[in-house]
């Protein structure tokens, strides 16, 4: 079976890689679709996306359509008999899912139909939710409606961010796609509809990143774990310009003589009060400067610092 996988990011890649390193009979990838080059970082170099550059480290064309004409043009050149998205950030169209026999499939990052959308793993942490997952799904018209081709569910640690839990979810996406492909190779696939209540993940703004420190530290920490790295929590502090980064922390729920926002430095602890608990604060990073201590930047802010509005 001729496989094409559709992707952007880190994440696809680790897809790519597991299907390379599979060396299954029942598979093979002919090629790579992925985003346009685009400017990165402060000097706008224009660099291809990770999965891009990968392909191109493995030998494999990489074509890179930027309309749905071209999508549809590079399917026809790369005669794939299944295509698989994997947080590919384009909407497949009807004339694009009709070119491979087998349609296309989406490797989703929740366990469907909760957190429909572009980040599943942030909306899971916000929530709360204690296990999340993977649905590979046949996509279809719809938002992440299509019907599920497999899925594997995952326990979320207490303390893991949501880059991490995305890499974990990643590894686990590779592995579920490889014994799925050969399923499906074999006959022996078997689909189900989606059924139970659906939620939406829509892209998180800069803003989501925002902590309030008037909500008790659980509430508090589970955003920074929601938001960290992308879209980045942040606070400010009042009387300095600019957004301060938390970069890492962890919940205190035993310290509850600070006020919200409070910051005190304790036996070389940042904690930062809560409406109940704190929260303890290892690493920041002020605005137009490098990531430091958060020791070290509490030295340098001076005495009564306080975060938030």
């Amino acid at each position: 079976m001729r496989v094409v996988l559709a992707g952007s990011p880190e994440v696809a890649v680790t897809t790519l890689d597991a299907l390379l390193a599979a060396r299954r009979p029942e598979f093979e990838v002919v090629g790579v679709i992925s985003q346009p080059a685009r400017p990165v970082g402060r000097k706008k170099i224009i660099t291809p996306t990770p999965l891009a550059q990968a392909a191109e480290g493995h030998g494999l064309p990489c074509l890179t359509p930027d309309d749905p004409r071209g999508l549809v043009d590079a399917l026809q050149q790369l005669q794939p008999d299944l295509a698989v998205a994997v947080a590919y950030g384009r909407m497949i169209g009807e004339e694009a899912r009709a070119v491979p026999r087998h349609g296309w499939w989406n490797v989703h990052f929740s366990l469907l139909p909760a957190h429909r959308g572009a980040t599943p793993v942030q909306h899971a942490l916000l929530a709360g939710d204690r296990r999340t997952g993977v649905t590979i799904f046949q996509i279809d018209e719809g938002l992440d409606t299509g019907d599920i081709v497999a899925q594997a569910s995952h326990q979320i640690e207490p303390f893991v961010t949501a880059g991490e839990l995305l890499s974990e979810l990643a590894e686990i996406g590779g592995s579920l796609l490889v014994d799925t492909l050969v399923a499906e190779a074999s006959g022996s696939l078997e689909r189900r509809v989606q059924d139970g209540e659906a939620s939406l993940a829509p892209k998180l703004p800069r803003e989501a990143g925002r902590l309030d420190f008037s909500d008790p530290v659980n509430q508090v920490f589970r955003r920074w774990q929601a938001v960290t790295p992308e879209p980045g929590a942040h606070t400010t502090v009042r009387g300095k310009d600019g957004a301060l980064a938390i970069l890492r922390a962890r919940p205190a729920p035993d310290v509850v003589d600070l006020e919200p926002g409070q910051v005190v430095l304790r036996e070389s602890r940042v904690l930062i009060g809560c409406a109940r608990g704190a929260l303890d604060v290892t690493e920041v990073q002020p605005a137009g400067k490098k990531p430091m201590s958060a020791a070290d930047w509490l030295r340098g802010a001076g005495s009564d610092v306080v975060c938030g509005d």
